[in-house]
């Protein structure tokens, strides 16, 4: 089986074959900006890659680690491992907020500077703290929260069961059905789908999962029963995998007295203990009893965990309401958005969940949301008296705001809100733009880039029409459109600028 890469270990493997003499561990952290813990958990895997290529990883006593291998070894896999590296790349708002919160979880119980999210997202702090924003809501409705430390940075106050289960939850929604599918039953180095449809932010946190080892256990183990709902086996898997890899890192979980006697007594508990003995024989590593009734518990929860299904019959008469009249005042698409109209009962059907069951939900954007947009929030609670009929309660503000947020973003991913335009001039039509291009994207998805110029046909325009902003990279004289300078690189004070103009 192929070793599987993360970006890490691809960063320590590339460095170490560009070292002439041996070096310590502490120089490797330092040459790459991680802990050493970071770097003494991913060197085992380094040496597994080495040695699937004939190479040896030697430690010195006092000197450090060192590659032995011939030339043309070292070239074969200096190549491989380039191909490997992700480039540099333009996320999309989504993305970067998925990217933030695997981040957070898969570093937690750590302090994570917000540097260290700018870097991973190739942002500046300014929109990394936009991204962390976004990302804020979709913890707290899984019962985790940010806390800020000054001078430090980030850290996630949540225990590591919460923790485990929230990072499920990402990747659920964040990694196509067809990538986790294929990661099931495909070796990591083989996964194509993996490669084209996952952001390299989310890769990093998949790769130390033993997803393939943990399905192929779980599908030979007597837990079938228990599984029985549409996409346990999958979900199951995933837990098991997240939890054997944060286990072997330290991260372990607690359960009071009562929980751990009553979990470890139930039959379930059976079955997962044979779970686990099979993947200690096939060195996966071997869990503890604590560990052993955290997973039962998991199993046992599995009905309440799993995606519901959208009550499309009972709902429709409803959404049909709302989207007609949506579609009446806002924009006549609406009406036909399947996204729309399946996300909507998607979260009425979790609605009905939550009232049944008096759990609590939490709107932090929902003063910012009715601000943005009044003519979509006065819609949503005129139709909140409707909703309240249909579930059988009061429909909170909070609730509001979310279907407020449904039915912008839908306005705003067809682009039926108008975008600020701006207009890009470079002193002539030079590669460099569009790494310009690519930056402005990233930091201002709501700029619309009308037209890229060279100086020349700029100044050839007799005109500049239905255009807000003109980002320059050489200082041109302002006749029309506000005009601002900045580096082909788009520096922090640059977009600052940029910023302020919008």
């Amino acid at each position: 089986m192929a070793v599987e890469l993360d970006s890490r270990v691809i960063r320590i493997a590339l460095w170490l074959l560009e070292q002439d003499s041996s070096r310590s561990t502490a120089d490797l952290a330092k040459g790459l900006g991680l802990s050493e813990r970071v770097v003494r958990y991913r060197l085992g895997v380094v040496e597994r890659y080495l040695g699937e290529h004939g190479a040896t990883l030697v430690r010195e006593r006092g000197r450090g680690l060192r590659i032995d291998c011939d030339a043309d070894t070292r070239q074969e896999m200096f190549r491989e491992l380039r191909e490997w590296e992700s480039p540099l790349r333009v996320h999309s708002p989504e993305e970067r907020t998925h990217i933030v919160i695997a981040a957070l979880l898969s570093d937690a119980p750590s302090v994570v500077p917000l540097e260290r999210l700018a870097d991973r997202l190739s942002v500046s702090k300014t929109s990394a703290r936009r991204d962390l924003a976004r990302a804020e809501p979709w913890l707290e409705r899984l019962g985790v929260s940010i806390a800020r430390r000054s001078g430090k940075g980030l850290e996630l106050v949540a225990n590591e069961r919460r923790t485990r289960r929230a990072l499920v939850q990402l990747i659920l929604e964040a990694v196509p059905a067809e990538v986790l599918h294929e990661l099931q039953t495909t070796p990591w180095a083989e996964a194509e789908a993996l490669r084209t449809r996952v952001p390299a932010g989310l890769r990093e946190v998949l790769a130390p999962l033993p997803i393939a080892r943990c399905s192929a256990a779980v599908r030979e183990s007597t837990l079938q029963e228990a599984l029985s709902t549409p996409n346990a086996e999958l979900v199951f898997s995933l837990y098991l995998a997240v939890t054997l890899a944060r286990h072997e890192l330290g991260r372990l979980i607690t359960l009071d007295a009562g929980q751990l006697v009553s979990l470890l007594d139930h039959p379930v508990r059976h079955a997962v203990d044979d779970l686990n003995h099979t993947l200690s024989a096939g060195g996966v590593g071997e869990l503890d009893g604590v560990e052993v009734a955290g997973l039962t518990e998991y199993v046992l929860g599995l009905d309440a965990l799993r995606e519901p299904e959208p009550d499309i019959e009972g709902f429709a008469p409803l959404l049909n309401e709302l989207l007609d009249s949506a579609a009446e005042r806002l924009h006549s698409s609406l009406a036909d958005d399947a996204e729309l109209r399946r996300g909507l009962s998607l979260h009425f059907d979790r609605l009905r969940i939550r009232l049944r069951h008096g759990l609590p939900v939490h709107n932090p954007l929902r003063h910012e949301v009715a601000a943005r947009y009044p003519d979509v929030h006065a819609l949503s609670r005129e139709f909140s008296d409707r909703l309240a009929e249909a579930v059988g309660q009061p429909v909170s503000d909070d609730e509001i705001a979310f279907v407020t947020m449904y039915l912008s973003g839908a306005l705003e991913r067809a682009h039926l809100r108008p975008q600020r335009r701006a207009l890009l001039v470079c002193p002539s039509g030079m590669a460099t733009v569009w790494v310009l291009v690519s930056r402005i994207k990233s930091e201002f998805p709501e700029l619309e880039i009308h037209e890229v110029l060279s100086e020349r046909e700029y100044l050839a325009r007799d005109e500049i029409a239905d255009i807000d902003l003109v980002i320059t990279t050489v200082p041109l004289e302002a006749s029309g459109p506000p005009v601002v300078v900045v580096g082909p690189l788009v520096s922090n004070s640059d977009v600052r600028a940029v910023r302020a103009h919008l």
